[in-house]
C-alpha cells in the first residue's frame, strides 16, 4: 500500500517541483495539494494522509496554525515542515508543536526524499545544527519574508543600514531621501516589528538572516 501525502505551499511551481521529485518514489502517492491553510485542512480531512509536507508561510491558516490543528485533530498524521526559514528558534518551536521533521527549501531532492523516508518509518528528521545565512533579495523566498512581516524592500534596506550603525542623516544621504522620510520609515519599521529600540531591531535582523 502506498503512503498518502498531501503537499501544502502557496507557490504553484514549488508544488509542481516537489511533485516531480516525489514521483520518483514508488511507495509514495500524492493525494492532494493545497495553496493555503483552508485548502490544506480540507484535504487532510478528506484524504486522511499519512504525511503532510507543510510550508509555514501560507494565506488563510498559516503553517504553524495548520501544524497545531493537524496534531490536535489528526494526531496520526505526520508533518514535515519545508520552509525557507532556517532559524534555530523556529526549529525548536515546531519541535515543541510535535512536527516530525524540518527541512529548508534549498535542500537537495535527495535530502527531501531521505527526510520523507525517515519520517514514514516513524523516526524524526531535524537538522543537527542550522547554519544561518543571509536571505538574498533576488531569491523568491525573500518575497515570503516581506509578506510575513509586511515590510517593503526599502524598509529592509534601511534596517540593514541602521544595524550598520548609520545615522538618519547618513541613511538619508545614501538613499537620496530626506531625514524626515527616513525617520518615518524608522517609526513604521519599529511599529511593524513590535520592537522598541535599535538593539531590538538588530536582534530581529540577526534572527531573520538580514545581516
Amino acid at each position: 500500500m502506498k503512503t498518502k501525502i498531501v503537499l501544502a505551499d502557496d507557490h504553484q511551481f514549488l508544488l509542481e517541483g516537489i511533485t516531480v521529485i516525489l514521483k520518483e518514489m514508488p511507495s509514495i502517492e500524492i493525494v492532494a495539494t493545497a495553496q493555503n491553510g483552508f485548502e490544506l485542512m480540507d484535504a487532510v480531512a478528506q484524504q486522511q494522509p499519512s504525511l503532510v509536507v507543510l510550508d509555514l508561510n501560507m494565506p488563510g491558516y498559516d503553517g504553524l496554525q495548520c501544524l497545531q490543528k493537524i496534531k490536535k485533530h489528526y494526531p496520526g498524521v505526520k508533518v514535515l515542515v519545508l520552509t525557507n526559514y532556517n532559524q534555530p528558534e523556529l526549529v525548536e518551536e515546531v519541535k515543541k508543536m510535535q512536527a516530525d521533521g524540518y527541512l529548508v527549501k534549498n535542500s537537495s531532492a535527495i535530502e527531501l526524499k531521505d527526510a520523507i523516508s525517515t519520517i514514514i518509518t516513524g523516526k524524526k528528521h531535524f537538522p543537527a545544527a542550522v547554519e544561518l545565512s543571509t536571505i538574498a533579495e533576488d531569491s523568491f523566498f525573500f518575497d515570503d519574508f516581506l509578506k510575513k512581516y509586511q515590510l517593503t524592500k526599502r524598509e529592509v534596506e534601511i534596517i540593514r543600514m541602521i544595524c550598520k550603525e548609520m545615522s538618519t542623516k547618513e541613511i538619508a544621504a545614501r538613499l537620496f531621501l530626506s531625514e524626515l522620510t527616513i525617520n518615518t520609515h524608522r517609526r513604521n519599521i519599529l511599529r511593524k516589528l513590535e520592537v522598541k529600540s535599535v538593539a531590538g531591531l538588530m536582534n530581529f535582523a540577526r534572527q531573520n538572516q538580514l545581516l
